[in-house]
């Protein structure tokens, strides 16, 4: 079997900062961000508020995306219910009292306000969030050097977006998803992300 077949399964989960070091090897650049797939509304009223996405303004299941700029994915987290954000969920799978991203340039988008805080990395990317308005400033626009820096982080960012758009070839991700057996889902989305790495890394072979 040639090497690049290899490893082509994204990981689920890290225990430690030394697997995320392993599986990340020699990728400097990690794009991070949060993927939606809509879901069969529940009868139970509490299951709906906990799946109901204000984001989408649908009941989805959501789960977090880890890719570099070639869109290869390293990572797919476990699903969460929709009502979840992209940060918390962030922080729920890489607690931020460790070092995970350390050696890395990390590139997100507005979902992701306050990684900076929380984080520490080679670099963090991340665009400017509009100011909330305020009596002082009823109207609160970005400066025109704001805007031109968030269509740069936008142009950086989106080869996770493509990855992301890669798994969702598949109708299951792409559709209402109906299926009622949460743990089969989660392991349709970690396939589906094997079989876009494994067009990916074929690509990258058939280009040398």
């Amino acid at each position: 079997m040639k090497c690049w077949k290899k490893n082509l399964k994204p990981s689920r989960g890290f225990k430690t900062v030394e697997e995320f070091e392993k599986k990340t090897k020699g990728i400097d650049e990690l794009l991070i961000d949060g993927f939606e797939n809509r879901i069969e509304r529940k009868k139970n009223y509490d299951a709906q508020k906990a799946d109901y996405s204000g984001k989408k303004h649908s009941h989805t299941d959501i789960s977090l995306c880890i890719s570099d700029k070639d869109t290869f994915i390293y990572y797919i987290s476990k699903l969460y219910p929709g009502s979840n954000v992209d940060y918390a969920i962030l922080k729920q799978e890489f607690p931020p009292e460790q070092p995970w991203f350390g050696t890395k340039t990390i590139k997100v988008d507005l979902g992701f306000i306050g990684i900076k805080k929380n984080y520490n990395a080679e670099k963090i990317i991340i665009g400017h969030k509009k100011p909330r308005a305020s009596k002082n400033n009823p109207n609160p626009e970005l400066t025109k050097e704001q805007k031109e820096w968030n269509k740069q982080v936008a142009k950086e960012r989106i080869y996770v977006e493509h990855a992301i758009g890669g798994m969702k070839h598949f109708r299951i991700l792409r559709n209402e998803c109906r299926l009622k057996n949460i743990n089969l889902k989660n392991k349709i989305v970690g396939l589906a992300a094997g079989l876009w790495n494994f067009r990916v890394r074929f690509r990258q072979q058939n280009d040398l």
